[in-house]
């Protein structure tokens, strides 16, 4: 239900209480639904015509793409951003801004420091196997560049990356009209970003991914984008590993009659004010705190910049659903497996362990999610669309790989012992060749071990 006015929209409109677990999912149903609208199908083939241009024509291909869609007016040359740039951008900052960078990055950094620390090496003893972890040699960070700049994602992805020990990170975002926002440049400068492409869009996956005359690929490709780079991602996984396919972004927040109902829509509307296809969702066994943050979020509306968004935003997929209990909101956050999860309750504690499905859990209201947006320090690259059930944030494993170490026994019993099953094993899988491998570490190599 597309909403060009905000005046004419009121969030208690929005406002359920199902009477049953049943009747909530199926309320729920277009938030699952977001990404097979009526033109997925179009963004698929769109997104397979530019791939195919860049993956045969290289730099050709992305220019006719990044000309075409992005207003670029250089030639390949100019595709690579001057690093001298970069300084000056971060140079060109106001004071308050380069200190919050400053003090995010530190957090950023100390969070995934701390993180790194825990993993550790597996070196095998004689008939063992173990492990080792090793940071990729190159990955691409997309920054979208669309309705808004987000240097906060540079620095909750190149910076992770940099914790995890990448020598070499591209920074790829749209140059629109040969243009770069300053911020993103000082971002990439404080993040320590090796290299800047200004080629956004499909275009610009495409050249991380199959590589050109002049951008070398990546081995990883990470950060966010609208639909058609989540798309591009998709099609390109396999030749190129990818952090995750992020669709819109989206909040729940479960909260009792204690929670301050301002607060609560304040939240809300900072998701919904993102794109309309977020999604922005209060479970709450209180009616009337329902109605109350229906009532701050139809004012807050009022003098929200971004209100035609938010409005069509929370009158597609937003929700205040009343539930008879608060068990009930936590079965129905955990079908929903949110990107962010925020607990406005008596004491949210409690609730976390009661929890499986979040990309991130935000612990009571002073715990707002654009604090992890912006601050708290782990990576606010989260799961979308219900991947919460099976994926993570970005961290620094997102960063590394993971070679399986085997060494061979120490003893000839326990050497006889496996070379002897592991023939059995392969011979019931008619692997004769297989199987004759392992009998020439044996001793009875020669007799019949079967």
């Amino acid at each position: 239900m597309p909403m060009s006015d905000s005046s004419i929209f009121s969030a208690k409109s929005r406002i359920f209480s199902p009477r049953s677990e049943t009747e909530a999912a199926e309320l729920l149903r277009p938030i699952f639904e977001r990404s097979e609208d009526a033109d997925a199908q179009e963004v698929r083939e769109s997104v397979r015509e530019i791939l195919l241009d860049v993956r045969t024509k290289g730099d050709a291909g992305v220019l006719k793409w990044a000309r075409s869609l992005d207003g670029f007016s250089g030639d390949a040359k100019d595709f690579r951003i001057d690093q001298e740039k970069l300084p000056l951008a971060w140079n060109s900052l106001s004071s308050p801004v380069r200190e919050a960078f400053q003090e995010a990055k530190k957090r950023i950094c100390d969070y995934h420091l701390s993180a790194l620390s825990l993993l550790h090496d597996q070196l095998p003893a004689p008939g063992q196997a173990g492990f080792r972890l090793t940071p990729l040699d190159r990955v691409g960070i997309y920054v979208p560049g669309g309705t808004a700049a987000y240097p906060s994602t540079v620095l909750m992805t190149a910076l992770v990356a940099r914790v995890a020990g990448v020598k070499n990170i591209v920074g790829v975002t749209p140059a629109k009209n040969g243009h770069v926002p300053e911020s993103i440049l000082a971002a990439f400068h404080l993040s320590g970003v090796t290299e800047v492409i200004g080629v956004g869009g499909v275009q610009g996956i495409g050249a991380l991914a199959y590589g050109t005359e002049s951008i070398m690929r990546v081995d990883k490709i990470a950060g966010p984008g609208n639909r058609f780079v989540a798309e591009a991602k998709r099609q390109v996984f396999g030749l190129v590993d990818i952090d995750m396919i992020a669709g819109p972004t989206e909040v729940v927040v479960i909260a009792d009659k204690t929670a301050n109902p301002r607060w609560i829509a304040a939240d809300l509307l900072a998701q919904a004010e993102h794109d309309t296809r977020s999604s922005a969702i209060l479970l709450t066994d209180s009616l009337a705190l329902a109605q109350e943050t229906a009532r701050e979020m139809d004012e807050m509306l009022g003098t929200l910049p971004r209100s035609a968004i938010a409005a069509e935003s929370v009158g597609r997929y937003g929700y205040l659903l009343v539930v008879r209990e608060m068990d009930e909101a936590l079965r129905i956050s955990d079908r929903i497996a949110p990107e962010h999860l925020e607990l406005h309750v008596a004491d949210p504690v409690s609730l976390v362990p009661r929890l499986a499905h979040a990309g991130a859990i935000f612990i009571g209201e002073n715990s707002a999610e654009v604090f992890g947006d912006y601050m708290y320090g782990p990576s606010h690259v989260l799961p979308t669309s219900g991947s919460a059930r099976f994926s993570s944030p970005v961290s620094v494993e997102t960063f590394l790989k993971r070679t399986s170490l085997i060494r061979g026994f120490g003893s000839r019993e326990e050497q006889e012992a496996m070379v002897r099953m592991t023939a059995v094993l392969a011979r019931l899988e008619g692997l004769e060749g297989h199987a004759r491998s392992a009998l020439q570490r044996s001793e009875s190599c020669g007799k019949e071990i079967i």
